[in-house]
């Protein structure tokens, strides 16, 4: 899921870093424009079929 950058208003900056603990999914982000880093938090249940799934996938650390 990409972010806009909310120092320069960059669009679709891909997450650089990210974690899951059980229906959450927490993305850090670092603009490439500006340098500008935060994370965002959300809800898996909040957002499609799509985001289900990918936090049911295996991670390397679990592999």
């Amino acid at each position: 899921m990409t972010d806009t950058c909310p120092a320069c208003c960059r669009r679709r900056i891909p997450p650089c870093a990210e974690r899951r603990r059980g229906n959450q999914i927490a993305h850090g982000y670092r603009c490439p424009g500006c340098g500008h880093q935060w994370a965002t938090a959300r809800q898996l249940p909040a957002y499609s079929d799509i985001h289900r799934r990918r936090a049911g996938r295996q991670t390397r650390e679990a592999a």
